[in-house]
């Protein structure tokens, strides 16, 4: 009975690995590449791979027979468009321009929030009197206004940063 429940175990965890064919070929930039996609395929040079998937892995993540974990790029279709680099830089401009006109946009809401929040802590409103909870209210909702404004601004300027 003891040697049993081992075996049982071993029978369950093999049965979770499954098995997957990743074919590696060089590219016409001289790069290896790795796909499991058999349409993508040059017709000369592939290597077919099979592999060991274990349960605990990553999506997109394989590994290799005595290798380290390899990320495998994903590779478009041959048929997948392509844009030319006129009409890509193009596009790159326009999305530059309404990325820079919303910050503007988001800067000078920023600067009225900031007004009104200052405008807003100048009322004094003495604690024992009746409004002092709506005024509280009143300041709270405006600070979490130029909160938000503020992380807008800011994903804004990370986001046209990260541009080409």
């Amino acid at each position: 009975m003891n040697r049993v429940l081992p075996f049982a175990v071993v029978l369950l965890l093999a049965g979770s690995v499954r098995a997957e064919t990743i074919y590696r070929y060089l590219d016409d930039g001289g790069g290896v590449t790795y796909t499991n996609i058999p349409a993508q395929l040059p017709k000369k040079g592939v290597e077919k791979i099979n592999v060991m998937i274990p349960p605990s892995a990553a999506p997109g993540e394989v590994r290799l027979p005595s290798a380290p974990v390899t990320k495998v790029k994903p590779v478009a279709p041959i048929n997948f468009p392509k844009v030319d680099s006129q009409t890509q830089k193009k596009r790159d401009q326009s999305r530059k321009q309404i990325l820079d006109d919303e910050l503007e946009s988001e800067e000078q809401s920023l600067a009225m929030a900031r007004k009104a929040l200052t405008e807003g802590e100048s009322v004094k409103i003495v604690p024992a009197d009746k409004n002092h909870q709506k005024y509280v209210e009143r300041l709270q909702a405006l600070k979490e206004t130029v909160s938000l404004h503020e992380k807008n601004v800011d994903a804004l300027k990370k986001e046209i940063a990260g541009m080409k």
